[in-house]
Parts: C-alpha cells; structure tokens; sequence
C-alpha cells in the first residue's frame, strides 16, 4: 500500500495532537503546536479536495450563466457570461483551477450587480440562484478536520485539568 499526502499529513497532525500536545507542559507551546496539528490537518483536507472544488464551484457557476443568460440586458456581459458558460477546465493544476474560479467569481459578482438592478422575476430568480451558488461555495470551504482537532484539543486540555486537579487533592 502506498499511503497518500493527504493520509501521512492526517497521520501526522492526529500523532501531534493526541501524543505531543498533551505532554506539553508550557501553555503557549501546548497552543502553538495544536495550532500547528490543526493546520496540518487542514492542508490534508484541503489537499483531498482541492481540485474537486473547484471544479464543482466552477460547473455551478457557469449553471447559473447558462440558466439566466436570457435575463442579461447588456450585450457586452451576456457575450462574456455566454463564452464563460460553455468553459470547462482543461488544467487540473490547483493553481490553474484557483485562476479560473477567481474569474468565475468576479464575473458572477458583476452577473449579480446586473440582475440586481433589473426588474422581474427571472432576475429575482437569478439573484436566488448567485446567492444560492455562494451558499454552497462557502460550505465546500468548511473543513471536517477544524471540528476533530478542537475536539481532540479540548479532550488534551480536560485531560490535562484533571491531572492539575489530582495533585492538589
């Protein structure tokens, strides 16, 4: 078997967070390497799903162009919102993904200024669906691993108050 970057980095932020962080004596230490756990373990996630998301926030984004492109008034956008709709990623480089998300969101924000300013229900359908769009762009950015380290973080600190508490009894 050979072990993924993301499944060696969770080895290695879960080794620090249940061994390490609990024999740390000093608070501050104790804090700055459950941070660094946490970090760790962050990355790992990130790493996972990386181009996943992006690909998802991009697919539903051009959706969302290609859904209300009929509500587009100026001619100049609606050939942008148009050539942008019919994109597909053809380089699955993370830093070529983030690129073409960043140019996703700045022309769905400039879509959304649009719409905002027409009248009618398609356009209130297609305010609906921006703010649907950057619901879901924000909980694909939640990390699973944010909850597990605190957990284990706070478990080391309650382990660590009773021992303080079971020398002054």
């Amino acid at each position: 078997m050979k072990p993924s970057a993301d499944y060696i980095l969770q080895m290695v932020a879960g080794t620090l967070m249940t061994r390490y962080v609990p024999m740390m004596t000093e608070e501050k230490a104790k804090a700055e390497l459950g941070l660094s756990a946490l970090l760790i373990g962050v990355v790992s996630e990130e790493m996972e799903r990386a181009v996943a998301r992006r690909v998802e926030e991009n697919r539903e984004v051009r959706g969302v162009f290609s859904r209300f492109l009929h509500v587009v008034g100026d001619e100049g956008l609606k050939a942008r919102l148009s050539k942008a709709a019919q994109g597909q990623e053809t380089d699955y480089r993370v830093s070529a993904m983030d690129k073409a998300n960043c140019e996703l969101l700045a022309l769905l924000t400039e879509f959304h200024a649009h719409v905002e300013g027409l009248e009618g229900e398609d356009a209130r359908a297609a305010e609906e669906a921006v703010w649907q769009a950057l619901e879901n762009w924000t909980k694909r950015r939640e990390f699973a691993s944010t909850e597990v380290f605190t957990q284990m973080l706070l478990a080391s600190t309650v382990e660590k108050a009773l021992e303080r508490e079971a020398e002054f009894a």
